[in-house]
């Protein structure tokens, strides 16, 4: 497998992170050649450079060993570019079948706005995989109208582990954390970027009016200082709360497990890893019509959907999974279609099938 590990804990790196340890039980060795950097962020010129030694490693080990398969994971813009010659090279110098891994929910826009040349080059690239990988049945038709006929599309879904992620009583989690036992809680987790709709949560938490509600917000990013000052300019101090450091799963369950709902107000995903953390810990979800999401939340018995970028719609949203009961039990089992295993274990037959063509 082709892609990043943590640190960071993205969900890309995640899913590389837990194929490594479930696929051995399906009879896959699986050999991680990570890319991305880790740490700060680098300037454009370092980042390309270290992707250019990658590739350069990348063709020196491949030279020593003979992969069955190369499951290359990649996503949108840059991250999809610097990936096109680890496919290229393999179609063309290797016996291994491809596996091209599409994540994220901005690829279609990435394709849509990218100059001619840049959209031949996706186009091209899909192709020569033999089987591309979506996260969602929905990306399916969006896939196959960028790159025509040709590779075989197959959805699979993001997951989480089931070990970590399970309902815990909501009162000890709290105590835990050293947290109000009082009151309403919500949790979001996530990058602080624009894609993931900050800004219209922070907004929806101020049209819904209510002292009794917390909400916090678990992440860094770029918009870290902009988003303060919107809950300054709400008046939202203290009941927006921000944990910037960087929280191992062990302690988000435990988050999750404090709060009352989960709340994802993203403008794009793909199939977030975070929402099966939270369904598995039997918290309802709250988030937004785009990518995989309304392929997963397909009950009301689940959560509340609304359409991004509106923030009376999420009030809306959130004042409806606040105002009744849930059963955390159903939703945890619900969830438990998603654990790694499982997924390791679709994944592995999707392996098989390619093997055996």
């Amino acid at each position: 497998m082709i892609g990043p590990l943590p640190p960071p804990r993205g969900g890309v790196a995640t899913f590389l992170e837990s194929m490594r340890r479930e696929l051995p039980a399906s009879g896959y060795d699986v050999e991680i050649f990570r890319t991305g950097q880790h740490g700060d962020s680098p300037s454009a010129a370092k980042q390309v450079a270290f992707d250019l030694r990658c590739v350069l490693r990348f063709v020196s080990t491949s030279r020593r060993f003979q992969a069955d398969i190369v499951h290359v994971h990649t996503s949108s813009y840059y991250s999809f570019l610097r990936n096109v010659p680890y496919l290229l090279w393999t179609r063309r110098f290797s016996g291994a079948r491809q596996l091209a891994h599409v994540h994220g929910g901005m690829f279609r826009e990435f394709y849509d706005h990218a100059p001619r040349p840049v959209r031949w080059l996706v186009r091209g690239t899909l192709r020569a995989a033999d089987v591309v990988i979506v996260t969602s049945p929905s990306w399916i038709e969006i896939i196959r109208d960028i790159v025509g006929p040709g590779p075989e599309i197959v959805p699979l879904p993001n997951g989480f582990d089931s070990g970590t992620f399970r309902p815990m009583e909501r009162v000890a989690a709290r105590a835990k954390l050293g947290l109000p036992v009082e009151g309403r809680m919500l949790v979001t987790v996530g990058y602080l970027e624009s894609i993931k709709g900050h800004v219209h949560l922070i907004d929806a938490l101020a049209l819904m009016n209510r002292d009794d509600v917390r909400l916090y917000i678990i992440g860094d990013g770029s918009l870290r200082d902009e988003l303060a000052k919107q809950v300054s300019e709400r008046g939202l101090d203290g009941r927006v709360i921000f944990v910037h450091e960087a929280r191992p799963p062990e302690e988000i369950a435990k988050w999750i497990g404090a709060s009352d709902a989960f709340v994802l107000p993203s403008l794009g995903e793909g199939n977030p890893t975070v929402m099966f953390e939270a369904l598995g810990s039997g918290r309802p979800f709250v988030g937004t019509r785009v990518g995989g999401i309304p392929d997963v939340i397909v009950s009301d018995d689940l959560g509340v959907l609304c359409d991004p970028g509106d923030p009376q719609g999420l009030a809306d949203a959130l004042a409806a999974v606040l105002g009744r009961e849930w059963d955390a039990g159903a939703i945890s089992g619900h969830a438990q279609r998603y654990s790694w295993t499982n997924i390791a274990a679709r994944l592995s037959r999707v392996y098989d099938q390619l093997l055996s063509r």
